[in-house]
């Protein structure tokens, strides 16, 4: 797939969200008290996992690389609220109804590795 101008979109789009952010940081008053480094590790991470999507979707096609990228963010997220990961407080209560979408998600990612692009017949 060509990706064209991706990497103009996405540059834009980060410093846009980047701009709003320190927006609101203003007026809401969060930016006397301090910008944590972790806060600020975490958008490092989030604008390169965004740009890393360029080359993701040019190698893998638009449906399974978009699928591998949200697929990888959604488990990143169950599990450092599952295990307590980065200070972030653990989960509780049912854990199960966690477990179950967790691993439906993962049973239907590896199910649309094997889809096969369609073949058009003329």
């Amino acid at each position: 797939y060509e990706i064209f101008e991706g990497t103009a979109f996405q540059w834009f789009m980060c410093n846009g969200i980047l701009m709003v952010g320190f927006i609101i940081a203003a007026a809401s008053g969060e930016l006397e008290r301090g910008i944590s480094p972790l806060v600020i590790f975490g958008g490092v991470l989030w604008a390169l996992s965004n740009y890393l999507v360029l080359p993701l979707v040019k190698l893998l096609g638009i449906g399974l690389g978009f699928s591998l990228y949200h697929f990888v963010n959604l488990i990143v997220g169950y599990c450092i609220g599952r295990f307590g990961l980065f200070g972030v407080k653990k989960l509780t209560g049912e854990l199960i109804y966690c477990d179950i979408g967790c691993f439906l998600v993962l049973a239907s990612f590896f199910a649309m590795v094997f889809v096969e692009a369609g073949h058009e017949s003329k």
